[in-house]
């Protein structure tokens, strides 16, 4: 573009980045994405928001996480709370249990970002259906430091699991 004399600006690499995940097209659009800063432009949340939302579709894990750091980290934008749901909801599909309780780790000690109470939810299902009950009373405590309690079928999933596997100091109250 720039040998003919054209210099895109943001709304014409997101349009291009959006005309890709229409058409499934994910991995153009991830180079287009990170090669906006050599066109001269500046992803913003749509930007990144195009691409981790058809990424998250086909649910590749991998290259989500890589852009939300990326996005939060280098670029300093706070992702939309439905975004990080979705994110969630796809690391809970690929039950990549680690990488959801790592992804709440990093957005809110490591990036100072505050996710929402239907992100813990997903999260601790996540750690649920997994029998991973140790971890899943851990992102209920980080949850209810928040201020946000969580259901009460999920708090006694948790409560219960917990017992079963004798980690009775963490269900009761000393």
């Amino acid at each position: 573009m720039h040998s003919i004399g054209y210099k895109p600006d943001g709304g014409v690499c997101n349009y291009l980045i959006s005309s890709l995940c229409k058409v499934d097209q994910y991995e153009e659009a991830v180079q287009v994405l990170r090669s906006m800063g050599a066109a001269g432009c500046v992803p913003d949340l749509d930007s990144f928001g195009s691409v981790i939302g058809l990424l998250c579709h086909y649910r590749k894990t991998k290259k989500i996480e890589e852009l939300m750091k990326e996005m939060v980290s280098k670029f300093r934008l706070s992702p939309r709370k439905e975004r990080v749901v979705k994110v969630f909801k796809s690391m809970r599909a690929n039950k990549d249990v680690h990488k959801a309780v790592e992804m709440v780790i990093f957005l809110e000690e490591e990036m100072d970002i505050q996710i929402g109470f239907e992100s813990y939810e997903v999260v601790v299902e996540t750690c649920l259906e997994s029998s991973l009950f140790v971890l899943a009373g851990k992102v209920v405590m980080r949850m209810t430091n928040r201020g946000f309690i969580p259901y009460i079928k999920v708090r006694q999933k948790v409560f219960d699991g917990l017992a079963a596997v004798g980690e009775f100091g963490v269900c009761t109250y000393s």
